[in-house]
Protein backbone atom coordinates (compact mmCIF):
# COMPACT_ATOMS: atom_id res chain seq x y z
CA UNK A 1 0.00 0.00 0.00
CA UNK A 2 2.71 2.47 0.52
CA UNK A 3 4.40 1.48 -2.81
CA UNK A 4 1.19 2.46 -4.19
CA UNK A 5 1.12 5.77 -2.56
CA UNK A 6 4.33 6.63 -3.22
CA UNK A 7 4.28 5.66 -6.75
CA UNK A 8 1.28 8.19 -7.15
CA UNK A 9 2.93 10.44 -5.05
CA UNK A 10 5.98 10.71 -7.50
CA UNK A 11 3.60 10.61 -11.01
CA UNK A 12 1.50 13.83 -9.40
CA UNK A 13 4.46 15.35 -8.51
CA UNK A 14 6.19 15.03 -12.05
CA UNK A 15 3.21 16.21 -13.63
CA UNK A 16 3.12 19.41 -11.34
CA UNK A 17 6.77 19.56 -12.22
CA UNK A 18 6.09 18.97 -16.11
CA UNK A 19 3.04 21.75 -16.01
CA UNK A 20 5.38 23.80 -13.96
CA UNK A 21 8.24 23.41 -16.63
CA UNK A 22 5.84 24.52 -19.92
CA UNK A 23 4.67 27.51 -18.27
CA UNK A 24 7.55 29.27 -17.43
CA UNK A 25 9.42 32.10 -19.95
CA UNK A 26 12.47 29.89 -21.16
CA UNK A 27 15.62 30.44 -19.46
CA UNK A 28 18.14 31.19 -22.07
CA UNK A 29 16.79 33.35 -25.16
CA UNK A 30 19.40 35.09 -27.35
CA UNK A 31 19.76 38.30 -25.81
CA UNK A 32 22.84 39.57 -28.75
CA UNK A 33 19.58 39.35 -31.06
CA UNK A 34 18.02 41.66 -29.06
CA UNK A 35 20.35 44.31 -27.94
CA UNK A 36 21.42 44.63 -32.32
CA UNK A 37 18.13 44.89 -32.86
CA UNK A 38 17.52 47.90 -30.23
CA UNK A 39 21.15 48.98 -31.52
CA UNK A 40 20.25 49.21 -35.18
CA UNK A 41 17.30 51.09 -34.54
CA UNK A 42 19.05 53.98 -32.16
CA UNK A 43 21.73 54.00 -34.72
CA UNK A 44 19.12 54.71 -37.61
CA UNK A 45 16.62 56.82 -35.59
CA UNK A 46 19.59 59.17 -34.68
CA UNK A 47 20.56 59.52 -38.28
CA UNK A 48 16.85 60.13 -39.68
CA UNK A 49 17.03 57.29 -41.59
CA UNK A 50 13.05 57.26 -42.20
CA UNK A 51 13.90 54.90 -45.35
CA UNK A 52 15.00 52.04 -43.11
CA UNK A 53 12.09 51.86 -41.06
CA UNK A 54 10.87 48.67 -42.81
CA UNK A 55 14.79 47.23 -41.80
CA UNK A 56 14.07 48.35 -38.14
CA UNK A 57 10.72 46.80 -37.66
CA UNK A 58 12.14 43.17 -39.27
CA UNK A 59 14.69 42.96 -36.91
CA UNK A 60 12.48 44.13 -33.51
CA UNK A 61 10.17 41.80 -34.83
CA UNK A 62 12.85 39.02 -34.78
CA UNK A 63 14.16 40.28 -31.48
CA UNK A 64 9.81 40.40 -30.12
CA UNK A 65 9.63 36.61 -31.26
CA UNK A 66 12.71 36.19 -29.43
CA UNK A 67 11.02 37.17 -26.34
CA UNK A 68 7.79 39.06 -26.56
CA UNK A 69 8.10 40.09 -22.94
CA UNK A 70 11.49 42.12 -23.14
CA UNK A 71 9.63 45.42 -22.55
CA UNK A 72 12.24 47.75 -23.97
CA UNK A 73 12.18 45.93 -27.35
CA UNK A 74 8.32 45.72 -27.75
CA UNK A 75 7.64 49.81 -26.75
CA UNK A 76 10.58 50.17 -29.60
CA UNK A 77 8.02 48.80 -32.20
CA UNK A 78 5.26 50.90 -30.61
CA UNK A 79 7.83 54.07 -31.34
CA UNK A 80 9.27 52.80 -35.04
CA UNK A 81 5.60 52.28 -35.81
CA UNK A 82 4.97 56.08 -34.62
CA UNK A 83 7.64 57.36 -36.65
CA UNK A 84 6.57 55.33 -39.79
CA UNK A 85 2.69 57.11 -39.00
CA UNK A 86 4.11 60.64 -37.96
CA UNK A 87 6.57 61.27 -40.85
CA UNK A 88 4.75 59.84 -43.99
CA UNK A 89 4.90 63.01 -45.53
CA UNK A 90 8.00 61.85 -46.59
CA UNK A 91 7.21 58.94 -49.26
CA UNK A 92 4.05 59.46 -51.94
CA UNK A 93 0.21 58.77 -50.23
CA UNK A 94 -0.34 55.28 -49.37
CA UNK A 95 -3.80 54.28 -48.49
CA UNK A 96 -2.30 51.97 -45.81
CA UNK A 97 -0.66 54.48 -43.73
CA UNK A 98 -3.04 54.63 -40.58
CA UNK A 99 -2.19 50.70 -40.20
CA UNK A 100 1.05 52.06 -38.54
CA UNK A 101 -1.13 53.88 -35.67
CA UNK A 102 -2.99 50.66 -34.96
CA UNK A 103 0.30 48.36 -34.45
CA UNK A 104 1.85 51.42 -32.54
CA UNK A 105 -1.20 51.45 -30.58
CA UNK A 106 -1.20 47.56 -29.95
CA UNK A 107 2.79 47.70 -28.83
CA UNK A 108 2.62 50.48 -26.64
CA UNK A 109 -0.43 48.38 -25.09
CA UNK A 110 1.92 45.18 -24.71
CA UNK A 111 4.56 47.66 -23.16
CA UNK A 112 3.09 49.06 -20.56
CA UNK A 113 1.61 45.71 -19.24
CA UNK A 114 5.32 44.86 -18.75
CA UNK A 115 6.31 47.80 -17.09
CA UNK A 116 3.37 49.96 -15.61
CA UNK A 117 5.99 52.10 -14.24
CA UNK A 118 7.35 53.56 -17.54
CA UNK A 119 4.95 56.54 -17.55
CA UNK A 120 6.50 57.82 -20.85
CA UNK A 121 4.53 54.88 -22.82
CA UNK A 122 1.30 55.91 -20.88
CA UNK A 123 1.20 59.19 -22.28
CA UNK A 124 2.29 57.83 -26.38
CA UNK A 125 -0.13 55.01 -25.92
CA UNK A 126 -3.31 57.64 -24.99
CA UNK A 127 -1.58 59.31 -27.61
CA UNK A 128 -2.14 56.68 -30.10
CA UNK A 129 -5.34 55.59 -28.96
CA UNK A 130 -6.70 59.04 -29.79
CA UNK A 131 -5.50 58.85 -33.29
CA UNK A 132 -6.82 55.29 -33.64
CA UNK A 133 -9.93 56.21 -32.21
CA UNK A 134 -10.38 58.82 -34.69
CA UNK A 135 -9.18 57.35 -37.44
CA UNK A 136 -11.41 54.40 -36.95
CA UNK A 137 -14.51 57.09 -35.76
CA UNK A 138 -14.70 54.68 -32.24
CA UNK A 139 -15.58 57.53 -29.92
CA UNK A 140 -15.26 55.55 -27.05
CA UNK A 141 -12.16 54.75 -28.06
CA UNK A 142 -11.47 57.89 -28.59
CA UNK A 143 -12.78 59.56 -25.25
CA UNK A 144 -10.54 56.75 -23.29
CA UNK A 145 -7.45 57.81 -24.96
CA UNK A 146 -8.43 61.34 -23.34
CA UNK A 147 -9.14 60.05 -19.90
CA UNK A 148 -5.94 57.76 -20.21
CA UNK A 149 -3.82 61.19 -21.69
CA UNK A 150 -5.08 63.10 -18.61
CA UNK A 151 -3.94 60.19 -16.07
CA UNK A 152 -0.41 59.95 -17.82
CA UNK A 153 -0.31 63.82 -16.84
CA UNK A 154 -0.84 62.96 -13.14
CA UNK A 155 1.94 60.36 -13.11
CA UNK A 156 4.46 62.77 -15.04
CA UNK A 157 3.27 65.90 -15.64
CA UNK A 158 5.95 67.78 -17.68
CA UNK A 159 6.74 65.04 -20.07
CA UNK A 160 3.03 63.74 -20.45
CA UNK A 161 1.67 67.73 -20.58
CA UNK A 162 4.28 67.95 -23.61
CA UNK A 163 2.78 64.94 -25.40
CA UNK A 164 -0.54 65.56 -25.24
CA UNK A 165 -0.09 69.20 -25.99
CA UNK A 166 1.78 68.04 -29.16
CA UNK A 167 -0.60 65.83 -30.33
CA UNK A 168 -3.77 68.58 -29.54
CA UNK A 169 -1.73 70.78 -31.30
CA UNK A 170 -3.19 69.91 -34.64
CA UNK A 171 -7.22 70.97 -33.20
CA UNK A 172 -8.50 74.01 -34.15
CA UNK A 173 -7.65 76.78 -32.16
CA UNK A 174 -10.44 77.95 -29.70
CA UNK A 175 -11.50 74.68 -29.14
CA UNK A 176 -11.25 72.92 -25.26
CA UNK A 177 -8.44 70.59 -26.70
CA UNK A 178 -6.63 73.29 -28.06
CA UNK A 179 -6.78 75.24 -25.51
CA UNK A 180 -5.78 72.70 -22.76
CA UNK A 181 -2.74 71.99 -24.99
CA UNK A 182 -1.64 75.50 -24.67
CA UNK A 183 -2.36 75.77 -21.05
CA UNK A 184 0.35 72.91 -20.92
CA UNK A 185 2.42 74.47 -22.88
CA UNK A 186 2.65 77.43 -20.24
CA UNK A 187 2.94 75.15 -18.19
CA UNK A 188 6.39 73.08 -18.98
CA UNK A 189 8.16 76.06 -20.13
CA UNK A 190 7.02 77.48 -15.60
CA UNK A 191 7.95 73.61 -14.60
CA UNK A 192 11.60 73.79 -16.20
CA UNK A 193 12.27 76.81 -14.30
CA UNK A 194 12.72 78.13 -10.90
CA UNK A 195 10.96 81.46 -11.41
CA UNK A 196 7.50 82.22 -11.69
CA UNK A 197 7.15 82.13 -15.26
CA UNK A 198 3.42 82.38 -16.20
CA UNK A 199 1.76 83.13 -19.75
CA UNK A 200 1.73 86.92 -19.54
CA UNK A 201 5.21 87.27 -18.12
CA UNK A 202 6.64 85.25 -21.13
CA UNK A 203 4.37 87.28 -24.01
CA UNK A 204 5.75 90.20 -21.93
CA UNK A 205 9.27 89.30 -23.15
CA UNK A 206 9.31 86.13 -25.04
CA UNK A 207 12.56 86.61 -26.23
CA UNK A 208 14.50 87.36 -22.99
CA UNK A 209 12.43 84.86 -21.04
CA UNK A 210 13.48 82.06 -23.05
CA UNK A 211 17.36 83.04 -23.66
CA UNK A 212 17.37 83.02 -19.90
CA UNK A 213 15.35 79.78 -19.30
CA UNK A 214 18.22 78.25 -21.65
CA UNK A 215 21.09 79.89 -19.42
CA UNK A 216 18.67 78.38 -16.42
CA UNK A 217 18.59 74.62 -17.20
CA UNK A 218 22.18 74.84 -18.90
CA UNK A 219 22.82 75.52 -15.13
CA UNK A 220 21.02 73.25 -13.53
CA UNK A 221 21.58 69.90 -10.99
CA UNK A 222 17.98 69.36 -10.91
CA UNK A 223 17.75 66.12 -12.96
CA UNK A 224 14.26 65.92 -13.44
CA UNK A 225 13.71 69.63 -15.07
CA UNK A 226 17.37 67.84 -17.33
CA UNK A 227 15.44 64.42 -18.30
CA UNK A 228 12.03 66.49 -19.71
CA UNK A 229 13.37 70.61 -20.64
CA UNK A 230 17.05 69.55 -21.26
CA UNK A 231 19.25 67.93 -24.36
CA UNK A 232 19.60 63.59 -23.99
CA UNK A 233 21.38 60.89 -25.63
CA UNK A 234 17.63 59.78 -27.07
CA UNK A 235 16.58 63.23 -27.71
CA UNK A 236 19.62 65.07 -28.64
CA UNK A 237 17.64 68.37 -29.59
CA UNK A 238 14.38 68.19 -27.19
CA UNK A 239 14.80 71.60 -26.16
CA UNK A 240 14.73 72.91 -29.96
CA UNK A 241 12.37 70.92 -31.03
CA UNK A 242 10.10 72.06 -27.50
CA UNK A 243 10.80 75.36 -28.58
CA UNK A 244 9.84 75.22 -32.53
CA UNK A 245 6.63 73.69 -31.45
CA UNK A 246 5.45 76.41 -28.55
CA UNK A 247 6.64 78.63 -31.72
CA UNK A 248 4.16 76.86 -34.19
CA UNK A 249 1.38 76.18 -31.70
CA UNK A 250 1.86 80.46 -31.30
CA UNK A 251 1.30 81.13 -34.64
CA UNK A 252 -1.26 79.19 -34.70
CA UNK A 253 -3.22 80.80 -31.63
CA UNK A 254 -2.48 84.60 -33.48
CA UNK A 255 0.53 85.42 -31.80
CA UNK A 256 2.95 86.02 -34.36
CA UNK A 257 5.17 88.63 -33.20
CA UNK A 258 5.66 86.58 -30.19
CA UNK A 259 6.30 83.13 -31.67
CA UNK A 260 9.25 84.96 -33.98
CA UNK A 261 10.80 86.03 -30.83
CA UNK A 262 10.80 82.51 -29.36
CA UNK A 263 11.72 81.10 -32.83
CA UNK A 264 15.32 83.55 -32.91
CA UNK A 265 15.86 82.72 -29.19
CA UNK A 266 16.31 79.03 -29.91
CA UNK A 267 19.93 80.01 -31.43
CA UNK A 268 20.46 80.36 -27.48
CA UNK A 269 20.50 76.37 -26.94
CA UNK A 270 24.04 75.16 -26.58
CA UNK A 271 23.26 72.15 -29.07
CA UNK A 272 21.92 74.72 -31.66
CA UNK A 273 24.59 74.65 -34.60
CA UNK A 274 25.00 70.85 -34.78
CA UNK A 275 20.71 70.87 -35.34
CA UNK A 276 19.70 69.46 -38.34
CA UNK A 277 16.63 71.49 -38.90
CA UNK A 278 18.12 74.86 -37.72
CA UNK A 279 17.36 76.00 -41.34
CA UNK A 280 13.78 75.34 -40.37
CA UNK A 281 13.71 78.24 -37.89
CA UNK A 282 14.95 80.70 -40.63
CA UNK A 283 11.77 79.71 -42.31
CA UNK A 284 9.72 79.75 -39.46
CA UNK A 285 10.57 83.61 -38.85
CA UNK A 286 10.13 84.41 -42.69
CA UNK A 287 6.64 83.01 -43.14
CA UNK A 288 5.22 83.30 -39.77
CA UNK A 289 2.48 85.68 -41.06
CA UNK A 290 1.33 83.08 -43.83
CA UNK A 291 2.09 80.28 -41.33
CA UNK A 292 -0.50 81.57 -39.30
CA UNK A 293 -3.35 81.16 -42.14
CA UNK A 294 -1.57 77.40 -43.42
CA UNK A 295 -1.45 76.11 -39.96
CA UNK A 296 -5.51 76.60 -39.06
CA UNK A 297 -5.90 74.88 -42.32
CA UNK A 298 -7.70 71.33 -41.74
CA UNK A 299 -5.19 68.63 -42.73
CA UNK A 300 -5.65 65.62 -44.76
CA UNK A 301 -4.44 61.88 -43.56
CA UNK A 302 -1.44 62.41 -46.40
CA UNK A 303 0.09 65.45 -45.84
CA UNK A 304 0.24 68.03 -48.67
CA UNK A 305 3.17 70.45 -49.63
CA UNK A 306 2.60 73.35 -47.96
CA UNK A 307 4.05 73.97 -44.57
CA UNK A 308 2.55 72.10 -41.59
CA UNK A 309 2.77 72.88 -38.30
CA UNK A 310 5.37 70.51 -36.22
CA UNK A 311 3.40 68.15 -35.44
CA UNK A 312 2.26 67.28 -38.90
CA UNK A 313 5.50 68.07 -40.82
CA UNK A 314 8.08 65.57 -42.16
CA UNK A 315 10.93 66.51 -39.20
CA UNK A 316 7.87 65.61 -36.30
CA UNK A 317 10.18 62.70 -34.81
CA UNK A 318 13.35 63.62 -36.11
CA UNK A 319 13.16 67.25 -35.22
CA UNK A 320 14.30 66.33 -31.37
CA UNK A 321 15.71 62.59 -32.32
CA UNK A 322 18.12 63.04 -35.36
CA UNK A 323 22.01 64.27 -34.42
CA UNK A 324 24.74 65.37 -37.20
CA UNK A 325 27.46 63.41 -38.22
CA UNK A 326 30.02 65.23 -35.28
CA UNK A 327 27.13 64.18 -32.23
CA UNK A 328 26.56 60.97 -33.57
CA UNK A 329 30.29 60.29 -33.52
CA UNK A 330 30.48 62.16 -29.69
CA UNK A 331 27.60 60.27 -28.17
CA UNK A 332 29.42 56.99 -29.02
CA UNK A 333 30.55 56.54 -25.86
CA UNK A 334 27.25 56.57 -24.36
CA UNK A 335 25.54 54.15 -26.63
CA UNK A 336 26.15 51.27 -24.04
CA UNK A 337 24.48 53.03 -20.96
CA UNK A 338 21.13 53.89 -23.39
CA UNK A 339 20.81 50.88 -26.00
CA UNK A 340 18.32 49.44 -24.17
CA UNK A 341 16.31 52.42 -22.82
Amino acid sequence: MKKKILTITILISSGMLLSFIKLQKPIFTNESLIENANEYMWDNFHSGNYDSIPSILNKLHDAYREDPEDKTNTSHLGFMYLWAFSERGRKEPDPSIEKNIYLSNRYFKEAIKLDPTDYRLLGFQSATNICEGALKQKWGMLAKGYIDGFKAVNKWPQFNKFAFSFVESQRKKNTLMYNIAMKYQWDVIDECSCKKLTKKTILNNPGKVISELIEELKNTNDQNKKRVCWNSWIAPHNLEGFLLNFGDMLVKDGYVKEAKEIYAAIKFAPSYDEWVYKNVVKERIKNAETNAILFNKALDLQHSDRNQIFINSTFSCSGCHQMSKKEFDNYKYLKTLYINS
